[in-house]
Order: structure tokens, then C-alpha cells, then sequence
């Protein structure tokens, strides 16, 4: 079982790697709107027929409605994930270069320790990237920017950030962030569909 959400199946397809069951959180990149709560899993016949009768037994049906526009957003997925792809890669060498930036995390990068791998099975590097910011706070960071949204989804149309230290990871607490590589100063983007140009203009600001 694998959670293909952060690669999109226009990335990578588990299932012609032999992955028996491949779930997405739809809300993301199937989504890309940023205005439903949906799921989807696909597999081998013989397991989804299992998948079906849960569903059925125990509710897991979608409303009308976010079918509609589930269904509206896949027919430009490819489009947003293509788009988002080249602009999450320009991000990441302008992140990678910049003096006050301490590390850029991307699996598009040559140095970055999954990169091999992605390269290997993946057409896009996606449109997840992480980054540290020399001595500086991610809340404080994340003040500056004017048009990246802090936010905590992932897959829409827009850039959003958070500081994973005072998000997702809180609850560690400062020895667990630690001895988990998340520090104070690391900030998490979901690249967006803008100008990659604007993207960069905003983080240029935040930075100085």
C-alpha cells in the first residue's frame, strides 16, 4: 500500500510498479481547488472488491456534488501538475542559491538524497519543497511574505507555507523536532500556478 497524494498520478504510478493498493488524498492535486474533502484508493481487482464492501458497509460515499467537482478537476490535472512541477524546480534552484537560505530540500535537486530514486520512477519532481532560513523564525518568515499564504493543505492552485515546527510537528516537542531534522527555522511550500516569477519576487522580500 502505498500514499501516492504528494506525487499525483500524473507523477508517478505505483501500480505498474507492483503496488497492490494506492490511495490519494483527493482534496490535493486530484482536487487542485482547494474546495473539497474527498479520498480515492485503486488496486488489483481481488482487493478492491474488499475496498468496495467496506465502503458499503461503512459509509464512504461522496456527495453529489464533490463528484462533480472531482470530476471537473481531473480533466485539467495534467496541466496543473505539469505547471506546478516547472515552477516547484525554478523555486528550488533560486532557494538553492540564495545566501540566506540554509538548506533547500527537493527531490528535483541532484543533491538530494531521494533524487536518484525519483528520478528513476517519477516523470515531475512535484511541487513539494522545504527550506531553511538562516537565523530566522518560520512564523516570522512566513509574516514577510505577501503573497504565499500560510496555510496547511497542499495541491491547490495557490503557493501556501507553514513552519512545520509550529504546525504538523508541534506535539514532538524541541527534542523530537530535533532528532526528526525539523527545525525552527524550516519552512514546508506547496508550490502553486502562479508566475513563477511572483513566487520568487515574494520570497525575495521575505529573505532580506
Amino acid at each position: 500500500i502505498i500514499d501516492n497524494t504528494f506525487a499525483s498520478p500524473v507523477n508517478q504510478q505505483p501500480a505498474a510498479m507492483g503496488i497492490d493498493l494506492v490511495v490519494h488524498s483527493a482534496t490535493k492535486y486530484m482536487g487542485g481547488h482547494s474546495d473539497i474533502l474527498a479520498g480515492a484508493v485503486a488496486g488489483r481487482e481481488e482487493l478492491m472488491k474488499e475496498v468496495y464492501q467496506t465502503g458499503l458497509n461503512f459509509g464512504g460515499s461522496l456527495n453529489a456534488n464533490t463528484l462533480y467537482l472531482l470530476e471537473r478537476s481531473l480533466k485539467t490535472i495534467h496541466v496543473r501538475v505539469e505547471r506546478i512541477n516547472d515552477n516547484a524546480m525554478e523555486l528550488a534552484h533560486f532557494l538553492e542559491t540564495h545566501q540566506a537560505v540554509k538548506q533547500v530540500n527537493y527531490p528535483g535537486l541532484p543533491g538530494h538524497m531521494g533524487h536518484k530514486i525519483a528520478a528513476k520512477q517519477m516523470s515531475g519532481f512535484g511541487g513539494m519543497l522545504s527550506f531553511e532560513v538562516k537565523g530566522q523564525d518560520g512564523l516570522a518568515f512566513q509574516k514577510r511574505l505577501k503573497l504565499i499564504t500560510p496555510s496547511m493543505s497542499l495541491g491547490g492552485l495557490e503557493a501556501i507555507c507553514s513552519s512545520p515546527a509550529h504546525t504538523s510537528h508541534r506535539h514532538l516537542g524541541p527534542e523530537g523536532r530535533k532528532a526528526e531534522g525539523i527545525s525552527e527555522e524550516l519552512i514546508r511550500v506547496s508550490v502553486g500556478i502562479e508566475d513563477v516569477d511572483d513566487l520568487k519576487a515574494d520570497l525575495e522580500q521575505a529573505l532580506k
